[in-house]
């Protein structure tokens, strides 16, 4: 009996191995340093994007992560500090998203958005998407050309299996594992995520990272801050840098033609 039982345990942990729950990578996706995506200014702020850290993408660090982290840098360009507010990105369809900091939290939107882009007969997946066929920037990341697994599906069969397979006292063990991974991807995010408002002395230069649901092919990204003079917005352009990110061709379409809109 006790050999069964461990033998159910065994295959419990091997298939939920393959299953859609968060776990932090032992070694991440290196993140080679490259110039900005895409950088805005004006009197008072400047701002560029240095990387989105997608799914399995250069520089993930977690497995099945169901959303997007943005790494950027401000800097304070006058002779006034200033506070950095609030960040939002716009995906294709006009709609804006803020960060979250918490990863079930980011999860759940980015299924609420892979819902409406379903509504209009797009498809999303939580992979680059096709950015792979019309930008350079995400070629060459360790599953670049890998299957583009759609958001939130990897693994339900497995589960499936080891539900009928295995006993609750088993399948409670595994959950605790399950637990314990979600919980240091958890932590990872409450160490990266930069906490707004965010204050920036005269000529301050700081590195923001920042968390948000998946966002398909992004228009653009709003920095609000306000200073002495009132509230102000910098937009940064991310029409071209970050065409078709999340985002599968129809079937039939050849990628490449043409970027979707």
């Amino acid at each position: 009996m006790m050999a069964i039982r461990g033998a159910c345990v065994l295959l419990a942990l091997s298939l939920l191995s393959a299953c859609a729950y968060n776990k932090k990578l032992e070694n991440p996706v290196p993140l080679e340093a490259k110039s900005a995506i895409a950088s805005a200014s004006d009197v008072r702020l400047s701002a560029r994007i240095d990387a989105v850290i997608v799914r399995d993408g250069p520089g993930s660090w977690s497995k099945n992560a169901d959303w997007d982290e943005y790494l950027l840098h401000v800097r304070a360009t006058s002779g006034w500090s200033l506070d950095i507010t609030r960040v939002v990105v716009v995906d294709s369809l006009g709609k804006r998203h803020q960060p979250r900091a918490y990863m079930r939290e980011l999860a759940d939107e980015s299924k609420e958005i892979a819902k409406r882009y379903e509504d209009e007969d797009l498809k999303v997946t939580a992979n680059a998407g096709a950015a792979l066929f019309w930008t350079g920037y995400f070629v060459g990341g360790a599953s670049a050309a890998a299957g583009l697994a759609t958001l939130g599906t990897a693994g339900a069969a497995a589960g499936a299996a080891v539900g009928g397979l295995v006993m609750a006292p088993v399948l409670m063990t595994a959950g605790v594992v399950v637990a314990a991974q979600e919980y240091q991807v958890q932590r990872e995010i409450d160490r990266r995520n930069t906490v707004l408002p965010l204050a920036l002395a005269a000529q301050q230069d700081l590195p923001v990272t920042l968390f948000f649901p998946i966002a398909p092919s992004p228009r653009r990204v709003e920095i609000t801050y306000t200073d002495p003079a009132g509230e102000h917005v910098l937009v940064i352009d991310t029409q071209d840098a970050l065409v078709g990110l999340h985002l599968l061709p129809k079937e039939g379409e050849q990628p490449g033609a043409q970027p979707p809109p």
